[in-house]
């Protein structure tokens, strides 16, 4: 890190910039959109895009509320750049990982020194979670950002006073919720709320608020699309939306994604590789150093700390519970820890445990991906669900790729545990190579063989509808997945179990696809031979 301090402050962000480059594009495309979340947003961008919709979200010919529009607009401008794929659908998320990782820099350099901007940068990037969002074609990456930038700008308005701060940090806020709804201001203003009265000054921030332009440049950037939504849709869209999509998950849980109360915690443990030593550090840092609480940087962990303290629980309470819904808090835990290793200074002594438990955390893991094709066998016969069973058992092995990412992980692992004496100041790279090598093993190794294992009966089936007659009418019995749309370049009608009056109405040929389970609504096709059966997946082609 030193020696990156005597470049020139500002080539900060072109170092950045390249790492960003070198850590997250080459991967991008490794693995194929993922059903369900990945390939129903980027299938919904393109439906818009090629039927001229800018309001309403479509997907196959529905209605999709779940989210606004705002990250497939994103998706549009790429897919019109770069082709409807798997590198421009996640381009988005990688992009505003890379802004966030700015706006770190940007942040630090305002509120502290330049030190602790590339510090907190590099480290937010190298963290798992991060690097994961960043490959992942959904909102999160997005909405993290603007989350982010409200509560970093609010910070700095805090401290210099400049109203600009507070305006840019509303307009911010008001992004969040054109992004993905009311956690866009929730998450924000209950940070804000909870540190202002735990500093007993509650009012006294809310006297000095600039309130008439905040709230003003907030409904400029939040509302736009909610008023044209509201005014072609009415109370469909505030119930599907508001209640069923926001409410609704919260009191339920949705789809299968539930959780115990320690959920979140085992979440953040694993998605802050390798960084999970110095948070046990950072707080024993934080609560045994207290002649400083006047101080800026103890102020500012303070609040950070809050901010991931507010996210885990009000999360924690929410019924259905999936690994992205804390994600916004990574940005915070990485300004956390860089603030912690600047307050100690630089003669500070990182315990060696540090480095000795990380390589103990990791080992594991890269064992596992070095002897992966020899234990392959054994972890399928240790599958019992029907559709898992019918997605292991293809003729799919694992690569070559997984055992290499798993030396290159090893060869991380004894470099970081064995490696000489740690420089002064060094200790921040150390930590962020290993963190490029534990996520350049799993995005090559296991991100490209999950790929590859779990995608290919939809790939499959997207190459067979690709080579049809455009007018040959294709249905989707019971059946959403929007990867064979969007890889086949043609949408499909969705059949819900039990109905079977649109085959009946079907004159000339047409296509059924559907899970195995499924068979045995449609008994006119169980004495048909299916033209694809794989991975628990058919494809029946009907001709009269």
């Amino acid at each position: 890190m030193n020696r990156l301090l005597q470049i020139s402050e500002a080539y900060y962000p072109y170092i950045l910039l390249l790492f960003w480059a070198v850590l997250t594009l080459p991967t991008l495309a490794v693995a194929p959109l993922f059903d369900y979340d990945e390939t129903i947003y980027a299938q919904t961008a393109v439906d818009m895009m090629r039927h001229g919709e800018w309001v309403v979200p479509i997907a196959n010919g529905e209605q999709f509320f779940e989210k606004p529009p705002f990250t497939y607009y994103l998706m549009d401008v790429c897919f019109s750049l770069l082709g409807e794929n798997a590198f421009a659908a996640r381009l988005p998320s990688a992009l505003f990982t890379l802004f966030t990782a700015l706006l770190l820099l940007h942040f630090g350099r305002r509120f502290q020194s330049p030190k602790f901007g590339l510090s907190s940068a590099i480290i937010f990037l190298t963290m798992l979670e991060v690097g994961l969002l960043a490959h992942a074609a959904i909102l999160d990456a997005v909405l993290n950002f603007f989350i982010a930038a409200a509560l970093l700008y609010y910070l700095l308005w805090r401290r210099f006073k400049i109203e600009r701060d507070a305006l840019i940090a509303a307009v911010m806020m008001g992004a969040a919720v054109s992004i993905k709804g009311p956690v866009g201001v929730v998450v924000p203003l209950l940070v804000i709320a909870l540190d202002r009265l735990l500093a007993k000054d509650f009012l006294a921030t809310c006297r000095a608020l600039p309130w008439l332009p905040c709230v003003g440049l907030f409904l400029l950037a939040a509302t736009p699309w909610y008023l044209m939504i509201l005014w072609q849709q009415g109370s469909q869209f505030l119930y599907e939306f508001l209640v069923v999509h926001n409410l609704g998950r919260a009191m339920n849980p949705m789809q299968g994604h539930g959780g115990k109360w320690h959920y979140y915690l085992v979440v953040f443990m694993v998605s802050v590789l390798p960084w999970l030593g110095w948070f046990i550090w950072s707080q024993w840092r934080f609560w045994s150093v207290r002649d400083e609480q006047g101080a800026p940087l103890w102020q500012l962990s303070r609040f950070v700390l809050l901010w991931i303290v507010v996210v885990v629980v009000l999360f924690s309470f929410v019924q259905t519970k999936l690994p992205h819904y804390i994600s916004c808090i990574y940005p915070g835990a990485a300004l956390l820890l860089a603030a912690m290793l600047l307050r100690a200074g630089e003669t500070a002594t990182v315990p060696r445990m540090l480095y000795w438990g990380t390589a103990l955390l990791l080992l594991p893991v890269a064992l596992l991906l070095l002897f992966f094709p020899l234990i392959y066998p054994q972890i399928v016969s240790l599958v019992h669900h029907p559709r898992a069973v019918a997605i292991v058992t293809q003729d799919i092995l694992p690569s070559n790729r997984v055992v290499l990412s798993g030396g290159v992980l090893i060869a991380a692992v004894a470099a970081l545990a064995w490696w000489g004496r740690v420089a002064r100041g060094q200790h921040i790279l150390r930590f962020a190579m290993v963190g490029v090598a534990l996520q350049s093993a799993l995005f090559i190794g296991v991100g490209g063989f999950a790929g590859r294992l779990i995608q290919a009966p939809t790939m499959t089936i997207a190459a067979l509808l690709q080579q049809l007659p455009a007018d040959m009418p294709i249905y989707s019995y019971n059946l959403n997945a929007p990867s064979i749309s969007f890889y086949a370049r043609r949408s499909y009608q969705i059949i819900h179990g039990g109905d079977i009056l649109p085959f009946q109405k079907v004159r000339g040929a047409y296509v059924v696809v559907m899970r195995r389970e499924s068979l045995a609504d449609l008994p006119f096709l169980e004495q048909r031979a299916p033209r694809i059966d794989q991975g628990g997946y058919l494809l029946y082609i009907i001709k009269p």
